[in-house]
């Protein structure tokens, strides 16, 4: 019994490290491509040039903080999209990191995924990729993703 009480209290000690781990990283801001959102975020940037290869919409998910900073969601937490759209990730509060991540475990078989992104920590901070992948796709936030902080794009002709 005392074993399994220090390998609980190990387990939790670890997972509360984990999350306060999840600051820091590069901190890059892109400008949001000008074009219609599916979703409004609390505050928008405002609007330059169009990413190079962006031919279609923009839409914006929001990656919104959770559990007191320990983790997070997509909102939506799923999409549809075109090739050619802009996804806009939108972080909309200071306190917590997110990055968007195509984790090759989540998307077994794919190619032409893209990088995961900086972390994004303050309020109104965006990253954008033009759709060019193979869909569905899983995204997630590479330190909240076993904490439920997964989305999916799906395609549309």
């Amino acid at each position: 019994m005392l074993v399994q009480k220090g390998f609980l209290k190990a387990s939790v000690l670890g997972l509360l490290a984990f999350a306060a781990a999840c600051g820091g990283g590069d901190q890059t801001e892109t400008q949001p491509a000008g074009g219609a959102s599916t979703a409004e975020p609390a505050a928008a940037p405002a609007a330059t040039p169009a990413q190079a290869g962006a031919t279609g919409q923009v839409h914006t998910v929001r990656m919104l903080t959770t559990q007191g900073g320990a983790s997070g969601v997509f909102e939506p937490a799923e999409i549809t999209v075109k090739k050619g759209d802009t996804v806009r990730w939108v972080q909309e509060a200071s306190g917590a990191a997110h990055n968007v991540s195509f984790a090759p475990a989540l998307n077994q078989g794919m190619s032409n995924l893209p990088p995961a992104s900086p972390y994004l920590t303050s309020a109104g901070q965006t990253h954008e990729v033009v759709v060019n992948m193979e869909l569905p796709t899983t995204i997630s936030a590479t330190p909240h993703a076993m904490m439920g902080m997964v989305g999916k794009m799906n395609i549309t002709q």
